[in-house]
């Protein structure tokens, strides 16, 4: 790494929030819920997270407010699966996870 031309490194960091919405704005995928890069489970998270998202908002009728709720409440224990599962594989690439 010391004598390569062209090495580049950062790291990685996941911003964990006490809720996902405030008003109308509600945040999806990596920037409400970003499961970790080592999870596998990203795209997965993406989609199901947005399908909750819309079932709850069309059965909501129009409460946006109760519609947020329902979906970051039944999605939550999801996400935290998932991000048990990006801590483990942290762990096992060598890197630690906090």
């Amino acid at each position: 790494m010391e004598e390569a031309d062209g090495f580049y490194f950062t790291f990685s960091s996941q911003v964990r929030l006490d809720r996902w919405s405030q008003g109308r704005v509600v945040l999806l995928d990596d920037a409400g819920h970003c499961a970790a890069p080592t999870s596998g489970m990203g795209t997965s998270q993406a989609l199901s997270g947005a399908r909750v998202l819309a079932r709850h908002l069309a059965g909501s009728h129009g409460d946006h407010r109760a519609a947020f709720a329902a979906y970051e409440a039944e999605l939550r224990p999801y996400v935290a699966e998932n991000r048990a599962k990006g801590r483990e594989g942290a762990v096992a690439f060598g890197g630690g996870a906090r």
